[in-house]
């Protein structure tokens, strides 16, 4: 009997281990200064595409020289790879409002504004706003200083079911870039940029 007891505590720790080794809140991130978040915006039963080329970082040709190269969007705040709906930050304590700025969202009361490639002008619907960060509703926020592999949800959705219904559709890719869910492979290599406060870890 004492060996089955012994035999069951040696199983439920492995198990427990395992699950532990796929969590990836139980993995450090090796550049605390590199944080990446989840998010998704719903608009009437929309959710709103960002993967558009243009609102991504890195270089692009200068149109009045049509040869100058320059840097798009903020470099301490932004989406690249084609992947619009994982934010990259790269200086602590940008908000999430932050964000949306530099790809020229607004979000308030009724509302959203957008501004090309995404839209031209603001769209107001009949239900406000809502805000879910992993999981669990608050104040709408945009001043909201967002976590590594947090989930953020901002949806007028017309009721707890619908908003159900979205929180479960929002990724879990911010584990990826942060380096924190390794059992998923690589993410794509990165410039290492950083607020000089905190520099990069290379």
């Amino acid at each position: 009997m004492k060996h089955s007891l012994c035999l069951t505590g040696v199983l439920v720790a492995l198990l427990l281990s395992a699950c532990a080794a796929r969590d990836p809140h139980a993995i450090a991130n090796p550049d605390p200064n590199h944080t990446h978040a989840d998010f998704a915006v719903w608009m009437d039963g929309v959710r709103m595409d960002y993967s558009a080329e243009e609102l991504m970082s890195g270089t692009s040709t200068d149109e009045a020289t049509h040869d100058e190269e320059h840097e798009r969007h903020d470099p301490y705040l932004h989406l690249h790879d084609g992947v619009g709906h994982v934010v990259h930050r790269h200086k602590p304590g940008l908000t999430i409002g932050e964000f949306f700025a530099t790809i020229d969202i607004g979000i308030a009361g009724n509302c959203y504004s957008a501004h090309a490639p995404l839209a031209d002008g603001e769209i107001c619907g009949d239900h406000p706003f809502r805000m879910f960060v992993n999981g669990e509703e608050r104040p709408l926020d945009l001043a909201y200083a967002f976590e590594d592999l947090d989930q953020m949800l901002f949806t007028n959705a017309v009721d707890d079911a619908e908003a159900e219904e979205q929180l479960q559709r929002l990724t879990d890719d911010a584990c990826l870039y942060s380096k924190r869910c390794p059992w998923r492979g690589e993410p794509p290599a990165e410039s290492c940029i950083a607020d000089p406060a905190v520099p990069c870890v290379e």
